[in-house]
Formats: structure tokens, C-alpha cells, sequence
């Protein structure tokens, strides 16, 4: 007979000798009465089974932790699929637990096709700059809602200022012109006014005072030049023709003085004549350059027009601007949006095909989604509106939404055999984002009858799908389910439940804390 340890019976059982090894020879210990009583009744369960097996050191060590852990609320065996988990009943309100019984429900069987969130394309934009520079300022920065028409960038632009001085130019051109066509018409309408005085033998006197302080510019010198000239030569004529009737001048001399009177009047009326032409003509020709102003004028508008400028940011513009203001050229916002790119910073060179920023408005989302053509005629189904369900950015539960559909698709693809199916969502608390997965539901004319729960009902434990019944006033059971179909917030429960079973409908996440807890506790 040998006495050993527990320390010796557990190494016994893990070093498992085998049965067919020499069994050693007694050894006996003498110690005091205390120490013998203490040896034999520690001892005895080692002596009267062999050592090599290890049923009692296991059965002692299953012990030893059943009295070190013990079984509280929530604690689950290893292996153990269902777990219990007490609440009292005056905690039962602060956790919202709410029961309900197990029934079976004809519902509308509807499946559920994946779809993601998208940019609205009508309301986001990839800004460019429409002309070449560097930039000057770019007080915009990634993530900032901005408004409408708001400054994103400033750049400076040579195209920009050579244009605000072709504009400048233009103008003082148009200035002059107008000032010379008001000249212009003064001298016409005075030129004629003295043409017909000198055509019906106005006195000097009386031209005098009609026109003498009015302009005529160089007509004034022509005409009255060619009518002096036709009075002098008609003053000698008469002066000559009654003398030389009687003898006392040479006849020869009359000849002479009607001959300068024809020339004087025919010179005279060949001013007239070209004047009636020429005034009118001079006039139409400032008027024209007039016009001509006026166009430089509106082309030079034109090509800041395309850069972007407004006719009441051109009304003032100064070529002796401080700080290069005259060349500043600004992209704004198309619309009031979000940053969600922004490629150019402080001094970089920026040319038209650069993106400098792009601008998204997400108040509104897309909703895209690609139907198999087996699925087609349950789309006919969905009216103007779809139902999608999306995760949360929280804690990732799924919320459902709604959207307008505007466009059903008019061709498969010929890769997927689906068809393209779009629609809008509000989103004014930004919940949705562009990029994310979403399910949409495709509703089905087929109904079935089966033993449901509202969805809520369900928890994932372990990566499991678990429901909570209950099983007295305080305790409820945790038991695995398989689901099936899910439709109008009901899911199918195809194994694990039966009718008359309490599920707990709200409130499990409080018994799934308490579980949690429990086996925490319990070095699990």
C-alpha cells in the first residue's frame, strides 16, 4: 500500500501509466496520532482505486469548480444550447420587456433584392475652372457645406484681366463714338437748315442770326464760301450791265461778268447739291460708328459672360485696380451642396481640365437597384414608391425608408440579365450614405400561413439567432431559432418554437445583458 498526495494523484492521472507497469511496494509513515488521522482520511480515496486511473482526481476537480463558480442567473453549461436568465419583475418597465405569445399568421410573402445609395446626379457636380491660372484663395476646405453661388476658389487669371481691359477699352471707345454722332447730328441738322436759307436767297442778315451761333463745321466754310462767291460775282454783273449799255466800258468786260456769275452759280449749286448728300451721309457714319462701339462693347461683355461674370459685376471696372483684383476670377457653388472632393490648394496652378472640387447636395439620395428578370412582374407591383431597409451609422439596426421610383429601366444588361430600377429618398439627416448596401423588398402575390414573431423578437448571440421565452413570472429561457422569410416586420420561425410559446418582444436586449453578465461572471 502506498499513500500519496493529491498534487501526486493528478500527475498520476496525466502521466496515465499504464496497468501492466510493476506496482511499487508499500511504504508506511510514522507521524502523530493527528497526522495519521489527517493521512488516512485524505488518503483513502487514493488507496482504493488503482493510481493510474483519473476518474476521482477529475470527479474532485469537477467539484472543486461546481463550489468555486456555483450557478447563478444567466450562467450557461459548456455545451448547453439554452441558458435562463432571471429578471425581477419590478425591473420589467425600465427595460421596456414586453411578451407576447407565439402564434401561426398567413402573411404576403415578400423577398428582398440588394441595392445601394448613390449620389443624386441632378444635384452633385464636378467643379472646373473655365480658365487658366494660379489660385489665389481657396477659403473652402473638405466636408463644409456651402450655398449657393459662395466663393470656393479665387483664381488669378491673364485671360480674365485682358478681357476686363478689352472691356475697359471698349467702352471709352463707345464713349467718344457717341460724343462725335451727338456732334454729328447738331452739324446735319444746322447744315440743312443753311442749305435750304443760301437755296431760297436768305440775307447774310438773316442767316446771321438763324444760324450764326450754331455748329456747321466744315460745311459752314464751304457754303457760305461758295455763296459769297455768287454774290460778288451777281454784284458786278449788276453793276456792269447798265454802264455797258451805254458805251462806257468795253462790252468785252460784260462778257466777263456773266461768265463769273454762271461759273459763281453753278459753283454754288454743285456745293448744294454735294452737301444734301455729304451732311447726311457724315451723320449716318458717326451714327455707325456708334454702333460699332456698342458691339465691341457687347462682344468684350460676351467673352466675361462665358467666364462666369454677371452684367452687374462688369459695371464698374478700373484698370488701375490695387492688388490684381482685375485679373481675380471666382468659382462659386452651382448649388447650395456638400464638399466631398476638394484637388486643388493655396498657389497651384489650375488649368480648365483640372477638377478642383466636386459638390454633392445629400438631402436627397438615389436608390439603385438591378432586378433579375424573374422578378420583373412583382415590379409592376410597387406603385410610385419602393420600401428599402438600411443600417443605421449608430449601432447598425436596420430603419426602413422609402423612395419615389423615377425610372423602372427599358433594357437588361446583357452581362446580369437585370434590369435597372432607380429611385429618390429624402435624407435630411444625412442617415443614408452614398456607397452603402441597402434591401429592397419586392413584394409577391403568394401567401403562407406559418409560425411567426415580430422581428424585434429575434437577438444575435454567438452568431446565432436566439429568442427569449418565458418560462415562469421572473425567468426566461434563451433558445436558438432558424428564421425564415421576413415580411412586414414578422419573421418565420421554422425550428425552435411552438404555438402557445411567451416570447419577449422588446426589451431582450436586457435579458441578452444579463446573459452576458452572467457568463463574465463565470470566467466564461
Amino acid at each position: 500500500m502506498k499513500w500519496i498526495s493529491v498534487e501526486e494523484a493528478i500527475n498520476y492521472r496525466e502521466d496515465r501509466f499504464s496497468p501492466m507497469k510493476k506496482k511499487p511496494k508499500p511504504i508506511w509513515v510514522i507521524a502523530g496520532t493527528s497526522l495519521i488521522s489527517a493521512l488516512l482520511a485524505g488518503g483513502a480515496v487514493y488507496f482504493t482505486a488503482p493510481y493510474w486511473s483519473g476518474e476521482p482526481a477529475a470527479e474532485a476537480e469537477t467539484a472543486t469548480r461546481e463550489d468555486e463558480h456555483g450557478h447563478g442567473a444567466g450562467h450557461k453549461e459548456d455545451g448547453d444550447e439554452e441558458a435562463v436568465v432571471s429578471l425581477p419583475k419590478e425591473m420589467w418597465e425600465a427595460s421596456k420587456l414586453r411578451v407576447q405569445q407565439v402564434d401561426r399568421q398567413t402573411i404576403t410573402m415578400q423577398t428582398w433584392a440588394t441595392g445601394k445609395i448613390t449620389l443624386n446626379e441632378d444635384r452633385s457636380a464636378n467643379i472646373y475652372s473655365i480658365t487658366e491660372g494660379r489660385a489665389h484663395e481657396v477659403p473652402v476646405n473638405l466636408g463644409d457645406q456651402v450655398d449657393e453661388g459662395q466663393t470656393l476658389a479665387i483664381i488669378d487669371s491673364r485671360e480674365v484681366g485682358t478681357a476686363k481691359l478689352e472691356l475697359y477699352q471698349a467702352r471709352l471707345q463707345e464713349k467718344f463714338a457717341k460724343q462725335a454722332n451727338a456732334f454729328a447730328q447738331q452739324v446735319k441738322t444746322n447744315a440743312l437748315q443753311l442749305i435750304d436759307a443760301l437755296d431760297r436767297n436768305a440775307t447774310a442778315e438773316e442767316i446771321e442770326k438763324t444760324l450764326g451761333d450754331k455748329p456747321i463745321g466744315k460745311y459752314r466754310e464751304q457754303l457760305l464760301g461758295a455763296y459769297t462767291a455768287l454774290v460778288q460775282a451777281q454784284t458786278d454783273f449788276d453793276r456792269i450791265e447798265p454802264i455797258a449799255g451805254t458805251g462806257a466800258i468795253a462790252g468785252k468786260q460784260l462778257i466777263e461778268a456773266r461768265a463769273n456769275l454762271n461759273t459763281a452759280k453753278a459753283s454754288f449749286n454743285a456745293v448744294l447739291e454735294q452737301l444734301r448728300f455729304a451732311v447726311p451721309q457724315d451723320a449716318l457714319e458717326a451714327e455707325q460708328a456708334v454702333q460699332q462701339a456698342e458691339q465691341a462693347v457687347n462682344v468684350a461683355k460676351a467673352k466675361l459672360n462665358i467666364l462666369g461674370y454677371e452684367d452687374a459685376e462688369l459695371e464698374k471696372i478700373e484698370p488701375d485696380e490695387k492688388n490684381g483684383h482685375l485679373s481675380h476670377y471666382e468659382v462659386v457653388a452651382p448649388f447650395a451642396g456638400t464638399i466631398i472632393a476638394k484637388n486643388v490648394v493655396l498657389a497651384e496652378r489650375v488649368g480648365i481640365d483640372t477638377e478642383m472640387f466636386r459638390l454633392a447636395d445629400l438631402l436627397t439620395v438615389w436608390v439603385q437597384a438591378d432586378i433579375y428578370q424573374k422578378d420583373l412582374p412583382a415590379i409592376a407591383r410597387l406603385g410610385e414608391t419602393l420600401t428599402f431597409r438600411a443600417p443605421t451609422a449608430g449601432d447598425g439596426s436596420l430603419h426602413t425608408h422609402t423612395a419615389k421610383i423615377f425610372y423602372r429601366g427599358d433594357v437588361l444588361d446583357a452581362d446580369t440579365r437585370t434590369l435597372r430600377l432607380q429611385a429618390i429618398a429624402e435624407n435630411k439627416d444625412r442617415h443614408l450614405k452614398p456607397g452603402m448596401f441597402v434591401e429592397i423588398e419586392i413584394p409577391s402575390a403568394e401567401t403562407q400561413d406559418i409560425l411567426a414573431v415580430p422581428e424585434a423578437a429575434i437577438q444575435e448571440v454567438e452568431e446565432k439567432s436566439v429568442v427569449f421565452v418565458q418560462q415562469s413570472e421572473t425567468e426566461f429561457r434563451m433558445v436558438p431559432v432558424v428564421t425564415g422569410s421576413t415580411s412586414d416586420g414578422v419573421v418565420e420561425v421554422r425550428q425552435g418554437l411552438k404555438v402557445g410559446d411567451k416570447v419577449i418582444t422588446s426589451g431582450g436586449f436586457a435579458l441578452k445583458s444579463e446573459l452576458m453578465k452572467g457568463e463574465i461572471g463565470h470566467g466564461h
